[in-house]
């Protein structure tokens, strides 16, 4: 009987761990790949092409404070809404990678930048989980309204990280499932922003600042620890 009794509690005891190991399995799990809202439709790209009283690029530019001679990326950078105000702000001197996972979205930039003969973008095709930007040369990575359709965030953003040099930036601006919109992705595919900075922060980065001034957005800057 006492002999029962033991074997019942270490079967117990067993149960716990597992269930404990499988808990943070599935934590890392989703810090490692979560299911992305669905990529935008490159057949759709000139919705990208139009003006965007709710998210004006010139304000955010100022908030960046991009210089001149700055190298900076366009991550998931579709028709290069920011790409273009990017390349104005870092001057002849500077450097914008536009870089997009989707070769449509990378040919329909390409001819664009070449049409415009902009000699300061460069145009490249990037993972799900890295830009395959040049290592320690950014002062400044840019995602916006790009998040929600990222596959594995931690992999991206130590990416992103090593891309970056030591006092490099990474901004993020995506849309917020706690502000009503009557466009943009479904509510269920919305990142909240307190899972956004949890995960950039597991990730090696440090919050620096946050602004409020779109209307469907949140928009956050990360330095590096």
């Amino acid at each position: 009987m006492e002999r029962s009794k033991k074997v019942k509690i270490n079967i117990q005891k067993g149960l716990l761990i597992l269930a404990i190991l499988l808990l943070s399995f599935s934590t890392l799990l989703s810090a490692q790949e979560r299911r992305p809202g669905r990529l935008f439709p490159p057949e759709k790209i000139q919705i990208l092409e139009k003006t965007r009283e709710w998210q004006d690029a010139k304000e955010v530019m100022d908030r960046l404070s991009i210089r001149k001679g700055d190298i900076v990326a366009d991550i998931g950078a579709g028709a290069g809404y920011f790409t273009l105000p990017l390349a104005q702000r870092v001057g002849a001197e500077g450097l914008v990678y536009a870089e997009d996972i989707q070769q449509a979205m990378v040919d329909y930039l390409s001819k664009k930048v070449e049409t415009l003969e902009l000699r300061n973008i460069k145009v490249m095709l990037g993972k799900a989980d890295n830009p395959n930007l040049p290592e320690n040369s950014l002062n400044l990575a840019l995602l916006a309204n790009t998040y929600h359709e990222v596959e594995k965030p931690m992999l991206l953003w130590k990416a992103i990280g090593k891309e970056l040099k030591a006092d490099g930036r990474l901004a993020i601006i995506d849309w917020d499932p706690a502000k009503e919109s009557p466009i943009g992705p479904p509510k269920q595919d919305k990142v909240p922003e307190d899972t956004v900075i949890k995960e950039v922060e597991e990730a090696g980065f440090l919050l620096s600042g946050k602004y409020a001034f779109m209307p469907y957005h949140y928009f956050l800057v990360f330095k590096k620890k």
